[in-house]
């Protein structure tokens, strides 16, 4: 599956795998998705110290990973008797997981703008980013890397270094102006938080694509759009406007295309890289690599 052409870069599109659990529909990216496959209670190694949430470990072409129980991880109940359900394996943040549903229904093709994120406090805290309504069906798309914060900190944020922390003695970070997309709040916070502890303090930020777009435009009709010491750092994933549709659409503009893009996302691969080269981004960074970024503002500091 994770071979599979999906989309052109760009046009704002994804692909949506709806999956069942206690009959309500959740979404994953597909781009997230390696694997479907049955769920085989003989494949699974039980964990040493219950987990809430965690099955075990589930053999993988020869490998080990955490097996998540998403009925148990959302508070919905599990089927009745020997119902079979299904094991969707994902790789995103650099690791492999899978995650047991109870069904998986079909993939959808469908616009970024369809999906309805959750606004204000609804989303602080929450296991679902937005929804999308399909053939009658509201489909609830899941922050799978919220759940992975949740289970296993690590994978979300790595920790700032030393070395990084020193370095910044060297630099004014203060000097670089930084806008930041990116709709899950705890990776937003996060990231803040890593830069404001080595220094960069002069931080926009914003809580899907749009919001970045459309904050660029004003900018642009009110001033010059002098780009020239400024970052933009951007999710992929994102409600309304995805990363690279706001990464093609700046750097499409003859006034805010000088802005440096840094693509942070937890899809960064071979062919994630390729379509960040397409549509004009400067670097890319996978999550949870948190030092890798800083030293590429550090790039725009004058010792």
């Amino acid at each position: 599956m994770k071979n599979r052409i999906l989309l052109e870069t760009g046009t704002n599109e994804m692909e949506l795998l709806a999956v069942e659990i206690d009959h309500q529909y959740f979404g994953m990216n597909v781009a997230k998705v390696q694997s479907i496959q049955q769920y085989d209670p003989k494949l699974v190694t039980k964990m040493p110290i219950k987990v809430p949430g965690i099955i075990g470990r589930l053999t993988y072409r020869k490998r080990n990973i955490p097996l998540i129980d998403l009925a148990s991880i959302l508070g919905r109940n599990d089927p009745p008797g020997d119902s079979k359900q299904i094991v969707v394996v994902t790789e995103f943040n650099n690791s492999l997981n899978s995650f047991k549903v109870h069904g998986v229904n079909q993939i959808y093709r469908l616009s970024w703008e369809r999906l309805t994120p959750l606004k204000g406090i609804m989303n602080k805290n929450s296991f679902v980013t937005g929804s999308v309504i399909i053939d009658d069906h509201e489909i609830l798309v899941l922050d799978l890397e919220y759940i992975l914060a949740m289970l296993f900190p690590e994978l979300t944020l790595e920790e700032v270094s030393n070395d990084v922390v020193d370095q910044g003695r060297e630099r004014d970070r203060n000097q670089l102006k930084i806008y930041f997309a990116e709709d899950s709040n705890i990776i937003r916070k996060g990231v803040i938080s890593a830069l404001n502890k080595v220094g960069y303090h002069d931080i926009t930020e914003f809580g899907d694509g749009k919001i970045a777009y459309d904050f660029f435009m004003e900018i642009k009709e009110k001033s010059s759009a002098d780009m020239s010491n400024s970052v933009l750092i951007s999710d992929i994933e994102m409600p309304e406007m995805d990363g690279l549709t706001l990464c093609k659409n700046l750097k499409n503009d003859p006034d805010l295309g000088k802005i440096h893009i840094t693509m942070f996302s937890s899809l960064i691969n071979r062919q994630m890289i390729e379509k960040c080269k397409s549509v004009g981004a400067d670097n890319y960074v996978t999550k949870p690599e948190v030092n890798r970024l800083i030293h590429i503002l550090d790039t725009f500091c004058k010792n």
